[in-house]
């Protein structure tokens, strides 16, 4: 669950530090394509994630959720807003 705090900053899934965890808050500015992709794959409000390691030049960027490991590119986790926590 997405902490509420008047002081909880989202960033994007993409500017999350490899060992850090998070929640997601949205996902925006996504191609409907893309939307469905992502949310298929677990990637809703609420689903806590952790980046577990980033390619060589930081992309892609592998996450764990909900049992899964999953790969996305830098460009389809910036779409993804995340609460640290």
């Amino acid at each position: 669950m997405v902490p509420s705090s008047a002081t909880v900053t989202e960033k994007s899934l993409s500017a999350v530090k490899v060992g850090q965890r998070a929640v997601v808050s949205a996902i925006k500015s996504c191609p409907t394509e893309l939307l469905q992709k992502l949310v298929s794959m677990g990637l809703v409000a609420g689903t806590e994630v952790e980046v577990t390691q980033r390619g060589f030049f930081g992309s892609p960027i592998n996450i764990h959720l909900l049992g899964s490991v999953l790969s996305l590119r830098n460009v389809e986790a910036a779409h993804i807003q995340v609460v640290p926590l």
